[in-house]
Parts: C-alpha cells; structure tokens; sequence
C-alpha cells in the first residue's frame, strides 16, 4: 500500500511532500526513500515523531501494530492517514478514534473503494433516488492469496492480521456498501477455515447477512482459498425502480480489481436507454471532489486537503469505526451462531 500511495506524493508535490521514511526493514526503507526522493529514513517509528518536523503521518503497517502508531502519532500531534482495517479489536479502534479527537488531529482510514469516480457516481444517484427505495445489496470479494503474496506473509496470521478474509478484503465492500446505504444495526456471518496456509484463526471464507438501518438486506461473500474467481470485488444494489452493479475492471489491471458500475432504472426505460429485460447503461464517472481516476491518489489528496481546511474526511476514524462494529459483529455471529445487534458490540 505504501507505493500505491507514493504515485500521490511524486505528482503532486505543489500539495503534500513527503519528508521523511519508516521501515523496521532499514533497506526496505532505504529503497523506497531513493524511489521518493527522500533522505530522511528510520526504522524507529518514535524517533521519526521526534526528530522530524512532519504535519502528518501515512500509516500503512501490519494490522497489529495500528493502535500504537496512531496513538503515538497523534499525541505526537500529528494528522494520521491510516490503512485499514482501523484495528484488530472493537476496542482499540474506540482508543484510537478517543486519541485523535483528544488531539484534535484530522484522523482518516484509507477506506480506498469510497474515492473511485464511480462510487461518487453512485452514490450521487443513491442521494437522488434513481432507483428507489433500496431492498437488498451484494458485495463479493475473493482472491487466491497464495498466488499473490509468500505462504509465511503475516496477512495469513490472524494474530497479525486480526483475522482472514473479512478483515483485511471484504472490509472494502462493506464499507463501500455502508457508504451508499448507511449503518448497520444487525449482522449474522460463518467463517471457515479451509487452507493450511491461514493460522491463528485467521478465515479464508466467510459468508455474511446484514441488516442496515434502513430496512435493506445485505449479503457478502468473501474468499482468499477461490482457484478462479470470473471477478474480484463486485457489489449489486436492488431498488424499487432500478438496479446498480459494478463490472470487473475492463483491463486485467484496474485500480484495486473493482470497475465501474451500470444502471438500469425506471426513469432510463421511459427514454428507452434501459428496459426490465436486462439492458444497462455506463454511470459516468463523477470526479468532482477527486484528484483524478486514481483511488489511491485521490484518498491520499482528500486527506492532505481534510488536513489543511479542518474538514471531516469521507472515511473519518470516527465514521469507520462502524465498519469496524460490522466486522467484529460477524465474527462474534460466527463464534455464538447467532444474530448480532451491533449496539452490543
């Protein structure tokens, strides 16, 4: 994630500089510094806060090691853009947002699925009520994990990580779907854990039902174990009078394995754009409040812009930590095998 976000600080300079670089690996850090034009590199995290003269941290660590980091940056006074998830438990993501807000720091979870054009789109259409009243929605997630990173990599640890599948690749798409639909006030999951590969129970499936606030249904489905998957990350949205679904990206290649999404409504059929027997059209992409195409670049900007005029980020600390009551919620459903009000989380 750390060179995902470097593309964001080599264009546009004239915004956000980079000035300083961390690593426990020193020449890990050495590497990436000379990629980014940096000479200031540790591998202390604590003697960066203090030796520096830095506004802002980009936190993009193991999973584990979020709470302190944030912390110690934010008494530190410094804004922090966090990778997510926020934390590994229900609790240390309540200290983290508590530490910021005592700080007074602007406090951001990359949550990178919001800052596509094409969420902006949808969820301006979801704002106008395109297609109604929305009754149910989908989201999928799935990869082979093995294919893509080493077999001792720590996202296999559930101990490093805080679990498998649902933490650290269905988190997108449910907050992608919290971000269109609003909260969620109960939640059932199963999580399974079918390869050797993933220990300390971190899952490799995990199926979940939601039930938001507004009275719509959820279903997410999520696998790193899949050995051929036709997409990756993919949502539908059911409405009264119309539906919403993203395609796979149209190269192999497309910003984070999600593409843009189409529409087929009431209001299209009356212009003979769309029909009930399955015609849709492309929803054009919306970058009003974006740096560009790019999801990775724009959270990166929206950040540094929350920075500078005080503003509350899309995916603030304190709105992700609603996601987070939907993560920990299904992994306590698939503990008790039962329904979970996420006020009791």
């Amino acid at each position: 994630m750390a060179y995902a976000h470097l593309q964001a600080y080599l264009k546009f300079p004239e915004k956000v500089q980079l000035t300083a670089v961390c690593d426990i690996r020193e020449e890990a850090a050495k590497t990436y510094a000379k990629t980014a034009h940096v000479r200031s590199v540790y591998t202390n995290f604590e003697q960066m806060l203090k030796n520096e003269d830095i506004d802002a941290v980009d936190i993009c660590t193991i999973h584990d090691q979020h709470k302190y980091q944030t912390i110690s940056a934010a008494e530190a006074g410094k804004h922090v853009l966090l990778e997510k998830p926020m934390a590994c438990s229900i609790q240390n993501c309540r200290d983290m947002v508590k530490a910021t807000e005592k700080s007074g720091v602007t406090y951001m979870i990359a949550q990178v699925l919001r800052y596509l054009p094409s969420s902006q789109a949808v969820l301006s259409l979801m704002e106008n009520e395109e297609i109604g009243a929305i009754n149910a929605v989908r989201g999928d997630s799935i990869l082979k994990q093995s294919l893509i990173l080493p077999h001792d990599h720590w996202m296999f640890d559930g101990n490093r990580a805080g679990g498998g599948v649902l933490i650290t690749l269905s988190i997108h798409i449910i907050d992608l779907l919290r971000y269109f639909i609003g909260d969620v006030k109960k939640v059932s999951g199963l999580c399974k854990f079918n390869s050797p590969l993933f220990i300390n129970g971190a899952e490799d499936f995990s199926s979940a039902t939601l039930e938001f606030n507004t009275g719509t249904i959820g279903n997410i489905f999520g696998s790193l174990s899949v050995g051929r998957t036709p997409w990756n990350i993919r949502y539908m949205i059911f409405g009264d009078s119309g539906t919403i679904y993203s395609n796979p990206p149209a190269r192999k290649k497309g910003h984070y394995q999600i593409g843009n999404a189409v529409l087929s409504s009431k209001k299209l059929d009356i212009s003979g754009k769309t029909s009930q027997k399955g015609e849709f059209i492309p929803i054009n992409q919306d970058s009003t409040i974006l740096a560009g195409d790019n999801p990775f670049i724009n959270e990166v900007i929206h950040f540094v812009d929350c920075c500078q005029t005080d503003k509350e980020p899309i995916s603030s600390g304190k709105d992700n930590l609603n996601t987070m009551k939907v993560i920990f919620g299904i992994y306590k459903s698939s503990k008790t095998n039962k329904f979970v009000n996420l006020d009791d989380v």
